[in-house]
């Protein structure tokens, strides 16, 4: 994520290989509003962790356990702005669905 139009948060290509050596499931960054924010992916105890916070009183809950537990670098602003935090929900969603498997009736 080089060039001249840096994001706010935006971090390294070195501290990205880095970052990428050490989470097993990868990394992957949202980038909003010109402010931009890396994560590792979940792994099952992380997301069973933030499914447990599930709750019919806050469902943002779920999202905000998650973002909090796998935010490795980047802006904090886009944990924290209500309107950016909405659209990191949408990404986070997409990563809860995990890897695409098929039904196969015998």
């Amino acid at each position: 994520m080089s060039g001249n139009n840096e994001l706010t948060g935006q971090v390294s290509d070195e501290q990205i290989k880095e970052w990428k050596a050490k989470h097993k499931y990868g990394i992957y960054a949202v980038s909003i509003d010109g402010q931009v924010a890396y994560f590792k992916n979940p792994n099952r105890q992380e997301v069973n962790c933030a499914l447990s916070k599930a709750d019919k009183e806050n469902a943002l809950g779920v999202f905000e356990m998650l973002a909090g537990i796998t935010f490795i670098g980047g802006s904090e602003e886009v944990l924290n702005d209500d309107q950016m935090f909405i659209g990191l929900c949408n990404e986070i969603k997409i990563k809860l669905d995990g890897k695409k498997a098929s039904l196969v009736n015998l």
